[in-house]
């Protein structure tokens, strides 16, 4: 077998679950996929690594985005605001990574991933907890806030690779109040564009050099799992799902934190 056929046997079962599982949480994957990315890939820049995942979030959120749009789900009005506000920011975010060492990166990410886990774990955004959220737009004034607040989710998201999903969908339901399930899909709705202008740029820029087989390789997976996640997110508990993906964060974050201290 070739070097090219093993690596897509590795990865590919490893986008498949990132795709199913970002689509059934409306974080577009890249939380997940970028901390593997940096156990598996240890040689190669914050750069690459945001590349390779935030393309990758791009396929997952543009199959994710089909399924849910033809469930009825998605706030275009919000939607298209948001993308709008979101993609000078991650143009921004995608070129500032350019500048962090990898040293830095690791333990700033897992930082990261620990406090999201633990704010996940206490708060995993079940909708009962919400009562009173909006299953459609916000209103006006609570738009222009969710507007600033894209712009600077977009440059962390691509700063740190990620698509900004797993920020994303807790701002529009805590902050403006959206139904889980329709900030679920307008969030992916906002990824897809988001990661396409950040991968754009990083094309530009060269990092596909020796990014692209790792790249193809999941974004075959991702697109295979998406609409299974999109289907299962009808089914299964929000707040279960969400606090194993908040454990499963935290447990990345402190190996990346051990493997940077110790």
């Amino acid at each position: 077998m070739s070097a090219e056929m093993l690596e897509f046997v590795r990865l590919a079962p490893l986008g498949f679950l990132v795709g199913a599982y970002g689509t059934l949480v409306g974080a577009g994957g890249g939380s997940v996929l970028v901390p593997i990315l940096l156990i598996l890939l240890p040689n190669e820049s914050p750069a690459t690594v945001t590349a390779i995942s935030l393309a990758v979030v791009f396929f997952n959120a543009y199959s994710g985005t089909i399924a849910y749009i033809r469930m009825g789900r998605v706030d275009y009005r919000s939607a298209v605001l948001f993308t709008v506000s979101g993609l000078p920011g991650a143009i921004l975010g995608t070129i500032l990574v350019r500048d962090v060492p990898r040293h830095l990166f690791d333990p700033a990410f897992g930082v990261l991933l620990v406090c999201l886990g633990g704010f996940l774990v206490v708060s995993p955004l079940d909708g009962r907890a919400l009562p009173e959220a909006n299953a459609h737009s916000p209103s006006p004034r609570l738009d222009y806030i969710g507007a600033i607040g894209s712009g600077y989710i977009g440059v962390l998201s691509s700063l740190l690779g990620i698509g900004g999903g797993i920020i994303h969908v807790p701002f529009l339901i805590r902050v403006l109040g959206f139904s889980p399930h329709v900030a679920t899909a307008t969030s992916h709705f906002v990824l897809t564009f988001m990661a396409l202008a950040a991968s754009v740029t990083h094309v530009v820029a060269g990092e596909f050099d020796h990014g692209m087989l790792q790249t193809l390789s999941l974004a075959v997976g991702v697109m295979m799992g998406a609409p299974i996640g999109a289907a299962a997110s009808t089914r299964l508990q929000g707040s279960l799902i969400v606090r194993i993906l908040a454990i499963a964060l935290s447990l990345v974050g402190l190996r990346l934190l051990a493997r940077y201290f110790w």
